[in-house]
């Protein structure tokens, strides 16, 4: 299942800003809770004062009328303040109004506000919350000792509280649906060059390969996207065309011996010929057929060697053998053409672990082609050395006089079917597909091919088969 990635992160920016705004209006709630029910401490300290002033000034009988006369209702939601007398046993001297005498009395709270410090406690009042301050008011004269015991509703307290609640709860989902909204355009705006190099990427089809991707190629959050997604076309332009070529070429290549093997047998077909006559035709028809046989099984082995469908079986092998035995089966046409072949074999090359069997077929392709390009007369080198001082690989190189290769071409000769003279007729040696096939065997060791010109005199090609990674 897809998921926008558009959506998914203004979602989550949002349920983050929700989770913070919470926590933040958790926070404020708790706090303005905390100073409301403060300053309701302190504004029942406050009349309890008041109310004790009143009595020393022995002025309260006349307020206890004021109050008796007001409205309950109104009284309990404008003033909120119930005062009572009380002897130290919690019996009502006198009630401020009238109505306080009906307060319930807390004896724990009462006891230890005789001890002198005022005492906050909490009750129920005809079935409401009530907060209440006990204070032990100074002996007057023949007195005995009184406590004065404030109190008042909380259920105004409660009722400011949730409006409090659901102020917050209403930031807190605005803010959360803001910054949704304000998410998915910012979230928007900055995927937009996504989309913009999404569309351009589509247009580029195989026949359009050349083109390239210029949507926001300037800008610095995208430009390596735009670097990689370009670097990818031209590795796929430059794989399309080395596909386009490696057809065209087997078709060539195929056509040319079939094309030789159907003349020979339509000509052997005209007319009666010898036994002698027949047999030349199936000698000629043969040695095409070995030929088409020896290029399928090199493109192949070159095709399985690149998709790594084959493994090289590594055995310890002396390289040194390997040459010999390659040189041998090239020493009749080093005779035909008067080639000199030098041998520069190091004998402390030995049991490097590889592939004997595409060793030998990478040698032999190494000599076949130094052969066909040496001109007569001339000379071929070949040698072994360590692949790298002090370790257990080989470097097979062969030389041979004759005019150089073009630097252009260099780095094209062990791709398939590549000549330097771009010709495409077989008297130039082969199908084209003996170096390929080289550079493949070099790859499937971990190892390399290389060629260079020697200084005009000739050419070198070198294949380094490294000693296998320790597992």
């Amino acid at each position: 299942m897809t998921r926008s990635l558009r959506r998914t992160l203004a979602v989550r920016f949002a349920a983050t800003m929700a989770a913070g705004l919470t926590l933040v209006s958790g926070a404020s709630f708790l706090a303005v809770s905390h100073v409301m029910r403060r300053q309701l401490d302190q504004s029942l300290a406050g009349a309890e004062v008041l109310m004790a002033g009143q009595v020393e000034s022995r002025s309260a009988p006349a307020i206890s009328e004021l109050l008796t006369s007001a409205d309950p209702h109104a009284y309990a939601r404008d003033v909120n303040r119930y005062a009572a007398l009380r002897r130290p046993t919690g019996e009502l001297i006198r009630a401020f109004p009238l109505m306080s005498s009906g307060l319930p009395v807390d004896v724990t709270a009462l006891a230890r506000a005789q001890a002198g410090s005022p005492v906050w406690a909490n009750g129920q009042w005809d079935g409401q919350p009530i907060r209440s301050v006990y204070v032990m008011l100074p002996e007057r004269g023949a007195a005995a000792s009184e406590v004065m015991q404030v109190s008042a509703y909380l259920g105004p307290l409660h009722h400011t509280e949730t409006l409090v609640l659901l102020a917050l709860a209403c930031v807190t989902l605005l803010g959360t649906a803001a910054t949704l909204v304000g998410a998915l355009r910012f979230v928007g705006f900055a995927v937009e060059p996504v989309y913009e190099i999404t569309r351009q990427a589509t247009q580029i089809e195989a026949g359009t390969l050349s083109r390239r991707i210029a949507a926001h190629a300037g800008t610095d959050e995208y430009r390596g996207l735009v670097a990689v997604l370009n670097r990818m076309l031209e590795r796929l332009d430059t794989a399309f065309s080395v596909q386009r070529r490696l057809t065209a070429d087997v078709g060539h290549e195929l056509r040319t011996p079939l094309t030789a093997l159907r003349g020979e047998i339509e000509v052997a077909l005209r007319s009666d010929r010898s036994p002698n006559e027949y047999q030349q035709v199936l000698h000629s028809a043969l040695e095409e057929i070995e030929h088409l046989s020896a290029m399928s099984d090199d493109l192949l082995l070159i095709t399985r060697a690149e998709s790594r469908q084959v493994e090289a079986q590594r055995v310890p092998t002396d390289p040194n053998a390997l040459v010999r035995a390659s040189v041998a089966q090239v020493r009749r046409r080093l005779q035909e053409k008067d080639l000199r072949l030098d041998e520069s074999l190091d004998r402390t090359v030995r049991d490097v672990a590889l592939d004997p069997e595409l060793v030998s077929r990478a040698l032999d392709h190494l000599l076949d082609n130094a052969v066909k390009y040496t001109p007569a007369g001339g000379r071929i080198r070949v040698t072994t050395e360590p692949a790298v001082p002090a370790t257990q690989g080989v470097r097979f190189g062969v030389e041979n006089t004759g005019s150089a290769i073009p630097s252009a071409d260099l780095p094209h000769i062990f791709e398939p079917f590549y000549r330097a003279d771009q010709s495409r007729t077989r008297a130039g040696g082969g199908p084209g597909l003996g170096l390929a096939l080289v550079a493949a065997i070099a790859e499937l060791h971990g190892g390399t091919a290389r060629a260079s010109n020697r200084n005009g005199t000739g050419v070198r090609l070198e294949v380094e088969i490294p000693a296998p990674a320790a597992a």
